[in-house]
């Protein structure tokens, strides 16, 4: 069984979480789902609806009352179910991170129990704080964050670590979000390096010290990640998924896909499909 353990750290007591912003999304025609991940924690609650929380750990079914964590760097999209649109708080704090010792079983769900009402309270005060601006809305949007961070640790659904969260440097973070918009077509780490002005050498080891792999081993896992989405939802043959995801033969796809998640593309297909008619909550897909 795996267990995920946050921690608090106590000897730095200067710094708390900082709220940078919160948002509410709703399903409609604009809707974009790509993976995606962001430099610093996000938190999720889930307003109304349903759909599905894609990550590289798997595929989480989410309803209403539900609420996740996000860690910085942690790739992951949106999905809503079309016949009952989703709709979602998300909040984007600084100075949050996990001590997380294997993040391959990482579920992002945290189950709320007794406590969902004073999370949706929280949450909802958070933002009518925004919309309307009021004089001292910023202290109270703090105190409306340390309070939530706090109800969360003392309902011992989570403990949190503390401390300064560590930007991406930016021109690794924009060969990042080129590959996440681009992974599909002719990447070569050449290309890279001549948009990054480094040498390939020192894009790679630059890219690994701030992403944790090199350049073309993220973008291959990005390619995998979204083929895993294609073979669950939809009725795609593989050749056609190992094309649209960036491969250029599918016996390579195959064999890549197997390297990474240890199952092959039909086996995972088959998998999946059967795994669909699981209680929600569950992670049907893993890396």
């Amino acid at each position: 069984m795996s267990t995920t353990r946050f921690e608090i750290s106590r000897g730095n007591k200067e710094l708390t979480p900082e709220f940078r912003y919160i948002t509410h999304a709703k399903y409609g025609a604009d809707w974009s789902s790509v993976m995606h991940s962001h430099a610093i924690t996000e938190m999720l609650y889930i307003t109304g609806g349903k759909g599905s929380v894609l990550t590289r750990t798997g595929i989480f079914d989410v309803n209403c009352g539900d609420f996740l964590i996000i860690p910085p760097h942690f790739m992951h999209t949106e999905k809503s179910s079309p016949q009952q649109q989703m709709e979602y708080y998300v909040i984007g704090i600084e100075n949050i991170s996990y001590l997380e010792e294997n993040m391959d079983d990482f579920n992002p769900i945290v189950p709320l129990s007794n406590s969902g009402e004073a999370v949706r309270s929280c949450i909802d005060q958070m933002y009518r704080e925004i919309q309307k601006k009021d004089e001292g809305y910023e202290m109270m949007v703090k105190s409306l964050l340390l309070h939530l961070t706090v109800l969360l640790m003392r309902r011992k659904k989570i403990d949190i670590d503390i401390e300064k969260t560590d930007s991406i440097r930016s021109d690794i973070a924009a060969l990042k979000t080129y590959i996440d918009g681009h992974y599909s077509e002719n990447i070569t780490l050449e290309k890279l390096a001549k948009m990054s002005f480094l040498s390939k050498y020192h894009l790679s080891r630059e890219f690994r010290k701030e992403v944790g792999t090199s350049p073309i081993c993220y973008m291959i896992e990005k390619r995998i990640t979204e083929s895993k989405s294609l073979l669950a939802s939809t009725e795609m043959s593989i050749s056609d998924i190992s094309s649209s995801v960036g491969f250029s033969s599918s016996s390579y796809f195959s064999q890549r896909f197997k390297l990474i998640t240890g199952t092959t593309p039909l086996d995972f297909r088959r998998a999946s499909l059967g795994e669909k008619l699981l209680p929600s909550h569950k992670i049907v897909n893993k890396l």
